[in-house]
């Protein structure tokens, strides 16, 4: 039974402190707990920290630049096109742009000429999946001096 004001002041901060320690734990161990989006061969990480990366490298990369895609289909269709880009043999010191279509995991690609992709060759990889689909196409990933950056957002972030 709470019999002063200065006790139920104390009671209902201490609640407060204990919902948020849990809401805090909840949030920063939850997160740890979800395997990452990646290839099975771990050059594909779809994580900010890979994107990030790209973000300092996109203007040598190519002379459009991609924004990270905002998740989309199930967390299974995304996997499916990382596993189908993970799988292809790209050559090692060129620059490739990968759109895919969510649905059936498709991976369209494009090798450029140069180093640095033109508009034409970044563009080209989803416009091929447009003219097969019609919608539900997405930039995906892009190799650039032998490291891979993906562009997807995983579905349950």
């Amino acid at each position: 039974m709470i019999h002063n004001k200065r006790q139920f002041f104390i009671s209902g901060a201490t609640l407060l402190l204990v919902i948020a320690g849990v809401w805090i734990a909840s949030h920063f161990f939850g997160e740890q707990s979800k395997p990452p989006l990646a290839s099975a061969q771990g050059q594909l990480s779809c994580g900010s920290e890979q994107y990030s990366e790209y973000n300092k490298n996109m203007v040598l990369a190519g002379e459009m630049t991609i924004g990270r895609q905002p998740p989309t289909g199930t967390r299974q269709q995304q996997q499916a096109m990382v596993d189908a880009f993970g799988a292809l043999s790209l050559p090692k010191d060129k620059t490739v742009i990968a759109a895919g279509f969510l649905k059936t995991g498709k991976v369209y690609t494009q090798i450029c000429q140069g180093e640095k992709c033109t508009m034409n060759e970044m563009a080209a990889p989803e416009q091929a999946c447009l003219a097969e689909n019609w919608s539900g196409c997405q930039y995906l990933a892009m190799q650039f001096r032998e490291k891979q950056y993906c562009f997807l957002t995983p579905a349950d972030q």
